[in-house]
């Protein structure tokens, strides 16, 4: 469906302007949307060296991708979520900050990405958008026993020291999959680690037919620790040699791995931790940053006056621990935003400090403890199996929204 315009003057033949390359409910994509993030996922591909299928196929691959986020953020909007200027800036702020640089400097290397400073600042806002939903709509319903985080933490210890560098296809099987549909599924799988092990590169596999998030960089995972990948990833990867590829089966799904790297008997170093209590606020559409501070300044007075820190969190904070009197547990001091990192490692025991920036609003905090040690937190453990959890159903959701939509592809027609 190309979009034209007449040229002014004598008459002459339309001239093509864009095309609509796909009708998301009552929104477009357009052929040069599509262009351009199809140019930033080559440069990003290219520079790490990753074969590529053909453009056409890639295209195919990320406007599927494209479809999903705009279906997304439709939702979120419904949801009434917005990221404002201020929250915007804080996460941009906080990005830089972990990569050692200014906010400047930084905004100065995304340009090497292919970015401008608009359209990297565009991303980041639907990331948070994106963000923001997913802990809306899945994580904050997701609960992990007690037990299961034992578990968990008994696993990571017995790998303690293993890395591993893994690439994953992912074929999914359909939540209400026959005993057919799933043979279906797992013949698809063996065909595809056939055609990879004579000759065709994982990377340009994973792009062509992977069903997961990881499927536009090739598959490719990173270094991992055992804590941070699949259990059966792990016991795979245990008896692999770098550069085999495996087909496991999982509950959900067919996954195709490749280890491109392991690493046994590697100590992490000492990390900074501290044990903190918080009380979040957040901005919104009618209540303003300033009104935010002052409220979070009224309620440190209130404290420092004789009120209990727990009971004030349990009345007003809007973050996940409110019913836990705000208590964080043991946090990484490392993986806070850099004002609130800054305060964990220096205020005084027992001391509220405060208003802090955070990436979704501003908070006060009391610091009740401090210790440096290796491994992970059960706080950590809890946050990456309700991390899990949540990322599931989230992606059995989201292909529900799909199929609810009205999506069209004019050019296919």
């Amino acid at each position: 469906m190309p979009i034209i315009v007449p040229q002014a003057g004598a008459p002459v033949s339309p001239v093509t302007v864009d095309q609509i390359v796909a009708v998301v409910n009552n929104e477009v994509i357009t052929q040069n949307q599509l262009d351009k993030r199809v140019s930033l996922l080559l440069q990003r591909l290219t520079a790490h060296h990753v074969a590529l299928p053909p453009r056409q196929l890639l295209a195919r691959r990320v406007l599927s991708q494209m479809v999903l986020q705009r279906l997304e953020l439709q939702y979120a909007h419904r949801l009434g979520i917005r990221i404002g200027q201020n929250q915007l800036q804080r996460a941009e702020a906080a990005l830089a900050a972990r990569n050692h640089m200014t906010v400047p400097r930084f905004e100065q290397a995304v340009t090497t990405q292919g970015f401008t400073r608009k359209s990297f600042r565009e991303r980041l806002r639907v990331e948070l958008t994106i963000r923001e939903l997913v802990d809306r709509r899945i994580s904050q319903s997701v609960t992990v026993s007690r037990h299961a985080v034992d578990r968990f933490l008994a696993q990571a210890q017995a790998a303690a020291g293993s890395r591993y560098r893994i690439a994953e296809i992912t074929l999914p099987v359909p939540t209400a999959a026959d005993q057919a549909h799933r043979q279906q599924v797992l013949h698809q799988a063996q065909s595809l680690l056939a055609k990879i092990e004579g000759g065709e590169p994982f990377s340009q596999a994973a792009i062509a037919y992977s069903q997961d998030p990881h499927a536009l960089a090739g598959g490719s995972l990173g270094w991992r620790t055992t804590s941070r990948l699949r259990p059966r990833f792990v016991r795979a990867a245990q008896s692999m040699t770098v550069g085999q590829v495996r087909l496991i089966a999982g509950h959900d799904a067919y996954y195709i791995i490749k280890l491109n790297g392991k690493k046994n008997g590697v100590s992490g170093p000492l990390q900074a931790e501290a044990r903190l209590r918080e009380i979040v606020l957040r901005p919104s559409k009618v209540v303003s940053d300033l009104t935010v501070h002052e409220k979070l300044k009224a309620l440190k007075a209130r404290i420092a006056h004789g009120e209990r820190f727990a009971t004030v969190a349990r009345a007003y904070s809007e973050g996940d621990a409110a019913p836990r009197g705000g208590l964080l547990g043991w946090v990484r001091v490392a993986m806070l935003p850099p004002a609130l990192a800054d305060a964990a490692a220096k205020l005084p025991f027992h001391t509220v400090g405060g208003p802090y920036a955070t990436d979704h609003g501003e908070a006060i905090i009391e610091v009740l403890g401090r210790r440096a040690r290796s491994g992970m937190t059960r706080d950590e453990a809890r946050r990456l199996l309700r991390m899990r959890k949540g990322n599931a159903l989230y992606v059995r959701w989201l292909q529900t929204l799909r199929d609810e939509a009205y999506v069209r592809y004019p050019g296919r027609d």
